[in-house]
């Protein structure tokens, strides 16, 4: 992305009411990895027009303290941006380690994401950040508990129910907090499931928050609100649940290249589309042939 782009993008999010919504909650800048992008402070500062609060994520695997890299991340932060994390195990101890150790003195709240293939794996990297979070003091004891409590029931999950599908899992988790709240820092967690779909096109546990069904992937655009809309470089958007396997047909324009009143009228035509593809999940699911792709390919209800 260039900085011309962001300035595009970022007058647009202010003259469409529902981007200018979700903007005023949030603008989250991803990648790749945007550090790597020489102009990114600027275009933080852009967005920062167009949203009260705009964060980065981050791998944070940079060499040093001394790199172009973190020093963008210094300085979004300093200019009151959030920085968070996806943690990656095998560059923990070399990369992320001793950088977070120096972000946490210069942001006061996080959001790391955990991406897991299976429970144990999950419990392993809850457990180095339980590690590091030991180390750093009594003023992060609240974040301590706050990660060992998933550690117990993830423990009992793996010792009781190994193999257990999402229904479980979420039964055993649903009264789990998100956010460790704290004086001096605030952590929240967020765990993705990276299970692989077996060859009849089934995964158990698929995404954050877990489907009642095996086939039923929750979209919040679907319930008739979207949460998060996903600006791709290119300035393509879709809803937050389509990830890019599920192939929705509601387009809701190009941020870069069509107008507001475009933009505007692909939002509503999007609407009549979804409702329509919806209204036949709702059908199917009522018959019981939940999982039956139809046209519009609508989530939640698409296999």
């Amino acid at each position: 992305m260039t900085t011309n782009q962001a300035r595009v993008m970022a007058e647009k999010i202010k003259q469409i009411d529902t981007l200018n919504a979700l903007a005023k909650q949030e603008i989250n800048l991803t990648g790749g990895e945007a550090t790597q992008n020489p102009n990114i402070v600027e275009i933080f500062k852009i967005f920062q027009s167009a949203s009260p609060s705009v964060c980065m994520h981050t791998n944070l695997e940079m060499n040093s303290k001394s790199s172009k890299r973190w020093l963008r991340l210094v300085e979004i932060v300093k200019g009151g941006g959030r920085v968070d994390i996806t943690l990656y195990p095998t560059a923990w101890e070399k990369f992320q380690k001793p950088l977070l150790e120096e972000l946490i003195t210069l942001q006061n709240r996080m959001i790391i994401n955990i991406s897991f293939e299976s429970l144990t794996h999950l419990q392993n990297q809850i457990q180095i950040l339980t590690n590091f979070f030991s180390e750093e003091g009594a003023s992060f004891d609240h974040i301590v508990s706050f990660l060992q409590a998933y550690s117990e029931k993830i423990s009992w999950l793996i010792k009781n129910q190994p193999g257990c599908d999402e229904s479980i899992y979420t039964t055993h988790l649903n009264n789990t907090e998100a956010f460790a709240y704290g004086e001096k820092f605030t952590l929240g967690l967020s765990l993705l499931p990276a299970f692989k779909v077996n060859k009849e096109g089934e995964r158990s546990m698929a995404s954050i928050p877990f489907p009642n069904n095996p086939y039923i992937i929750h979209c919040p655009a679907a319930r008739g609100s979207i949460d998060i809309m996903t600006v791709r470089q290119t300035g393509g958007m879709t809803p937050c649940c389509d990830v890019g396997n599920l192939k929705c047909q509601p387009k809701f324009g190009n941020l870069l290249t069509d107008s507001p009143n475009e933009i505007k009228a692909k939002f509503e035509e999007s609407s009549k589309i979804m409702f329509a593809g919806i209204s036949k999940n709702q059908e199917n699911l009522k018959s019981g042939r939940s999982g039956k792709w139809v046209e519009e390919g609508i989530p939640p209800y698409c296999g």
